[in-house]
């Protein structure tokens, strides 16, 4: 009698496609709970959220999804090894415009997301905060080049304190 089993290849790629699920469901949750971020504020273009979906662009790429607001950036992204990871950019301007509390609000709700829990899959390892950047430039470009099939464009309303 033959016992088949899996071999390795088989077995890694079920984690990878359970990891990467993983991955995808925590950058949908924190999207989620970044608009819940944006609604205190008065101004329309600090609650607008930009919305990419580049596997509807028709382009070849290692992008996902991005999440642009006028303040970060969150991108869902597959790299060379096939994992999928999750990339936050905060802007530098709004730290010194605002200060540093939205940012660590951000922090705690990646942080919450992608934390590892007994019994769950660990995607502790598939978080990138990068160093803060000029984020409101890209916000904008796409922001006047407007939506299309695989860009959306909304306001969360404004929820006062």
């Amino acid at each position: 009698m033959t016992v088949k089993t899996e071999d390795d290849a088989t077995i890694l790629a079920q984690n990878l496609e359970l990891r990467n699920k993983e991955v995808e469901k925590a950058y949908n949750l924190l999207t989620q709970a970044s608009r819940e971020l944006l609604k205190s504020f008065e101004h329309q273009k600090y609650r607008t959220v930009i919305e990419v979906n580049h596997m509807q662009s028709g382009k070849e790429s290692n992008l996902i999804k991005e999440f642009m607001t006028f303040f970060f950036n969150i991108t869902l992204t597959r790299n060379r090894a096939g994992y999928n990871m999750i990339y936050l950019t905060f802007s530098e301007d709004a730290i010194a415009k605002f200060g540093a509390r939205l940012y660590t609000r951000c922090l705690r709700v990646l942080f919450k997301h992608t934390m590892f829990d007994k019994g769950k899959i660990s995607i502790e390892d598939s978080v990138r905060v990068n160093n803060p950047g000029q984020v409101e430039n890209y916000f904008v470009n796409r922001l006047l080049n407007g939506e299309n099939n695989f860009i959306s464009i909304e306001v969360e309303p404004h929820q006062s304190n």
